[in-house]
């Protein structure tokens, strides 16, 4: 009888084999996962940066104030009497000396009056002369003297308007200056009083401020000040002529006038100035200040400063105005507190809310 015999290890083999794909795969699903944990996004490393409180420096003991240039005298200029302009002799812009002629009206009508005023006034004075001849030898009575010599008055005053109409249809100017504006042509109508020019006197002009009533009192008349013209991208330096007593009764301020030398005509009406007003010793308060540095410039032209949140974790970004420079620092007038912290260091590699790590 024969016997067939099986080899008790044939199970172990094949079970090895069934086996070897599931230890493959869970050996790369191992490694996937050490290769997806490496590959995780790992939050932004915290800037390391440097802080320090704000505080205030002394306040320097002057004041700026934003003004205007303008004229030391403009007058609007208008014929005295009505009548059709014949001749304009003058632009706007052009400079004129005391008593050029700027305008003439057609003459014609009046020159007429002045004919006839003069010859009643001849003839007054002739009838006057007569009636002082016959009182004389008593064949006049005083009453008819009286008559005659007030009907050489009243033909005097009448030549004398005549003239003075004459003379009013040439337009003359009253002082030197430059003419800001001319309002009227030939041959259009003018009516007394209406304005023809105006006309500006700039040989001196005035720097004009709004001060406000808290601050008003710290300034006298006579007192030198800088005013910076950026027109001109230059400097001139005045003195307060005049200081209005009244305030503006809706923003309760005062405008103050400082007188400028003008050579050249080149301040003009109308150019924006920032006047520098020095104040009585020990009324300038402290202010705060920081290195200019620390201010970073933006390409809207803004100004910002960085400081830390209140965990000291976050960057964020303060908009300021700054102020004068007083020696080595800035003046900042809007945007920190004297209590508040300002990143020093590393500040323009930050952006608003960016994690920071503060050095001790």
């Amino acid at each position: 009888m024969s016997h067939v015999s099986f080899s008790t290890r044939q199970p172990s083999r094949w079970l090895a084999l069934l086996l070897l794909p599931a230890a493959v795969a869970c050996s790369k699903s191992e490694a996937t996962d050490k290769v997806a944990a490496a590959s995780a996004p790992q939050g932004p490393e915290p800037v390391a940066v440097q802080v320090q409180p704000v505080g205030t420096t002394a306040g320097t003991a002057d004041q700026t104030y934003s003004g205007t240039i303008e004229a030391e005298n403009t007058a609007s200029l208008g014929f005295g009497v009505a009548g059709t302009v014949q001749r304009v002799l003058v632009r706007e812009g052009d400079a004129v000396q005391q008593g050029q002629l700027l305008a003439e009206l057609g003459a014609e009508e009046y020159a007429s009056l002045v004919a006839a005023g003069e010859a009643s006034l001849l003839e007054a004075r002739d009838n006057a002369r007569r009636s002082q001849q016959l009182f004389k030898s008593e064949s006049l009575t005083e009453r008819e003297l009286v008559q005659a010599n007030a009907a050489l008055q009243r033909a005097e005053a009448n030549a004398r308007v005549a003239r003075k109409h004459l003379a009013d249809t040439h337009l003359r100017a009253p002082f030197a200056g430059l003419i800001a504006a001319k309002m009227v042509e030939p041959g259009v109508a003018a009516m007394p009083g209406s304005p023809a020019f105006s006309l500006i006197k700039t040989e001196q002009v005035y720097a004009r401020a709004v001060v406000p009533e808290a601050e008003i009192g710290r300034i006298a008349k006579g007192t030198a000040v800088r005013v910076q013209v950026p027109a001109l991208s230059r400097e001139v330096r005045g003195t307060v002529q005049v200081i209005n007593p009244v305030a503006d009764p809706t923003s309760r301020s005062f405008y103050l006038k400082v007188l400028l030398p003008n050579p050249g005509l080149r301040l003009l009406p109308g150019m924006l100035a920032s006047l520098r007003i020095p104040l009585p010793a020990g009324t300038a308060a402290p202010v705060v200040a920081v290195a200019p540095q620390l201010v970073v410039q933006e390409a809207d032209g803004a100004s910002v400063v960085y400081v830390p949140d209140a965990a000291g974790k976050t960057a964020v970004r303060r908009r300021v105005v700054l102020g004068p420079v007083q020696g080595q620092q800035v003046v900042v007038t809007q945007g920190l507190a004297a209590t508040d912290k300002v990143i020093v260091a590393g500040q323009q590699r930050l952006h608003d809310g960016q994690a920071i790590r503060i050095l001790q």
